[in-house]
């Protein structure tokens, strides 16, 4: 939409990123917040084998690393709420 795109006839693979920073599924907390700090990115796709396995988010780390953070206490809460 900001680029003046007409979302009726834009594929996904036109907006999609490519060049995606990834971790594996072994490496540890300490390595993803490295790179979300080092790439300024919020979410990280969590690959095994070049297969998507999940997505890790700075919220995520919040709850492991600092869980009485305010960050922490926002992303654990219910989504529904």
């Amino acid at each position: 939409m900001a680029a003046q795109r007409d979302p009726d006839r834009t594929t996904l693979r036109e907006i999609s990123s490519t060049g995606l920073v990834t971790v594996s599924q072994y490496d540890d907390a300490v390595a993803a917040a490295d790179l979300m700090r080092t790439y300024a990115v919020r979410r990280l796709p969590v690959m095994d084998d070049g297969r998507l396995v999940g997505l890790i988010s700075i919220g995520d780390l919040a709850v492991e690393r600092e869980p009485q953070s305010v960050l922490a206490d926002i992303s654990a809460d219910d989504p529904n709420n």
